[in-house]
């Protein structure tokens, strides 16, 4: 008898854990990750994270701020339930970071957990379908892909890319995307000229098999100076290289094909279909957004953005799901996330503060 009530018991209990992670993934609707700065009276400051709904409502802070430390780069779970993020223990001058670590927190706040330890570079995290977070560490003179589970478990590198002939050692590598298998990542690897006056960026892109480490080069590019910022479709099939002028590249025929604009920051739509960016009309004038279609037509002012000389647009975060609504963020007197309704030709504050790459969960 004690046995049969110990088993309800358990049943129960079983019930209880799997109805709260129903609501949990109910909870789990539309939210945008934002960063504040947050200074104290003897001019410290550190990061704020926080989870807002694309309407601005429902601020709630995720990670309180830690002083002396920034909140660096921040991805969702698949499932919206969980967040990775960068953590940087600040150096003598800002921007500079002793240190870096990733830690996961829960949507609704609570304990981080940290999930890496050692003293390489812990950058950039990027949540997989499959569990696995992948970022960027440090090995040797350039930087490496590495994964890492939710729990801190199966941490190593996984592939880091080597230098062309004439290249710097020192070699960036910048996550773009994982498969739809949760099986690879993309990415884009880019260094300089080797020497003391580079006058060439090198740009190369790969897709890499993250349990065995193989990888296949999908582009090997040069470019003079600033130019070559590579930023990958949706489909994995094409990309446009920005930074001064713009190119478009097919990756099945490694066709490269300029583009009549100079811009930087492109972000692709979620279908593929369009391309928002930054650009300025004249040399040294007001840096804003711009939409054109993936093969580089129809190129058109984003509307209802601000005349105002004084504000400028950093960064665009991001698209909605279906296309429709562009989040971006600007700086004037304050920091603001913004939103661009492309139906109604309107724009929006969304809240105070700075939205990432991979800012805006979708259910």
């Amino acid at each position: 008898m004690k046995n049969h009530k110990l088993a309800g018991s358990i049943c129960a209990l079983l019930l209880t854990a799997l109805g709260a992670s129903t609501a949990v993934a109910q909870t789990s609707t539309a939210s945008i990750l934002v960063t504040r700065t947050i200074f104290r009276f003897d001019f410290t400051y550190g990061s704020q994270l926080y989870r807002v709904s694309p309407s601005g409502q429902d601020l709630t802070t995720l990670v309180p701020v830690n002083y002396g430390y920034d909140i660096l780069a921040s991805s969702w779970s698949p499932g919206g339930g969980s967040v990775v993020y960068e953590l940087g223990r600040q150096g003598s001058n800002r921007g500079i970071y002793a240190e870096t670590q990733l830690y996961v927190v829960d949507r609704q706040g609570g304990a981080a957990r940290q999930i890496t330890s050692d003293d390489s570079e812990h950058s950039d995290p990027l949540w997989g379908p499959n569990g696995l977070i992948a970022y960027v560490t440090t090995s040797g003179h350039g930087q490496c892909l590495a994964t890492v589970r939710a729990d801190g478990t199966n941490r190593h590198i996984v592939f880091c890319p080597h230098g062309e002939s004439g290249e710097s050692w020192s070699i960036a590598v910048k996550l773009s995307q994982w498969t739809a298998s949760g099986n690879g990542i993309l990415l884009v690897a880019s260094a300089p000229e080797g020497g003391l006056e580079p006058e060439k960026n090198y740009t190369d892109a790969y897709r890499v098999n993250v349990s065995t480490g193989s990888a296949v080069k999908l582009t090997a590019q040069v470019f003079d100076d600033s130019e070559g910022d590579l930023v990958i479709s949706p489909d994995r099939k094409h990309g446009v290289f920005a930074g001064g002028q713009m190119y478009l590249i097919d990756f099945n025929t490694n066709l490269l094909t300029p583009l009549s604009i100079t811009g930087r920051d492109p972000v692709y739509s979620p279908d593929g279909s369009k391309i928002a960016f930054l650009h300025s009309d004249t040399l040294g004038g007001n840096v804003r957004i711009y939409i054109m279609r993936a093969d580089g037509s129809n190129v058109h002012l984003a509307p209802a953005q601000t005349t105002n000389p004084d504000v400028y647009m950093p960064s665009i975060s991001g698209w909605s799901s279906d296309g429709t609504r562009l989040l971006f963020n600007q700086v004037g007197n304050n920091q603001w996330v913004r939103r661009i309704d492309l139906r109604n030709k309107t724009s929006r504050n969304v809240t105070n503060g700075v939205a990432g790459k991979h800012a805006w969960f979708h259910p």
